[in-house]
């Protein structure tokens, strides 16, 4: 077992710090993201805002881990923005902690339509 999950066992007997930390989480993984995501590709936030139609200090705001006003349709227009699916499931606690444990850069980039293997392969052999 984790280190990480070896020491939020006994807090997570508590129902509301649990479900906090999962917020928090949530929050830190989105905001992390997005920033990842716009600059592997290269993106300033003024180029992303003006793709989402959103104003530059709204995606600020957006890539701080403390924003937590979140919305299905604001994270679709992001998902389109960066060419991506977006997906929202439910989750149980313990893959909550695995996920931020596992946190990194790495983990977050995501390719484009035009650069998922899956894609790329079909592109390619369209060529040939």
């Amino acid at each position: 077992m984790s280190e990480l999950m070896e020491t939020v066992r006994a807090e997570f007997q508590d129902e509301e710090y649990r479900h906090s930390y999962a917020e928090e989480c949530l929050n830190t993984m989105i905001a992390t993201q997005i920033k990842v995501l716009r600059e592997q590709r290269k993106m300033t936030q003024a180029a992303l805002a003006e793709k989402t139609g959103m104003k530059q200090p709204r995606l600020s705001v957006m890539e701080d881990a403390n924003y937590s006003s979140w919305s299905i349709n604001m994270l679709k227009r992001l998902a389109r923005a960066f060419d991506v699916a977006l997906v929202v499931k439910f989750e149980a606690f313990s893959d909550v902690i695995l996920d931020f444990e596992s946190l990194s850069r790495t983990s977050l980039e995501r390719p484009s339509f035009e650069d998922a293997a899956l894609f790329a392969l079909a592109k390619a052999d369209k060529r040939e």
